[in-house]
């Protein structure tokens, strides 16, 4: 197993608990870790208007926070010695983990 994809979400016990689990596959198998957290899809997307400009600001703060997390939680594994890389994308859940992985 050469890669292993993990989703994330920024609930801190259940992330702990699947970065724990990706490591020892990891290392059993020598798999870079893919980390990938899906970002809700911009609202002009799903068929709503974008709003006020404070609101596009909020919404580009929100991805950058959740980029920087993605970011740090992968920086974490390098620290260890894992191959890992961090993604943010943004879309429907399903659709996305499947055009990822």
């Amino acid at each position: 197993m050469k890669n292993l994809l993990v989703t994330v979400t920024f609930e801190e016990k259940e992330t702990a608990i699947l970065l724990n689990k990706a490591m020892s596959i990891a290392e059993k198998f020598g798999s870079k870790i893919w980390l990938v957290h899906i970002a809700a899809p911009d609202p002009d997307f799903i068929g709503y208007e974008v709003g006020p400009q404070y609101i596009r600001d909020h919404r580009a703060d929100e991805l950058k926070k959740e980029h920087k997390l993605v970011k740090k939680y992968a920086d974490e594994l390098r620290e260890k010695k894992f191959d890992a890389e961090g993604l943010l994308v943004q879309g429907a859940t399903v659709d996305m983990i499947l055009k990822e992985s």
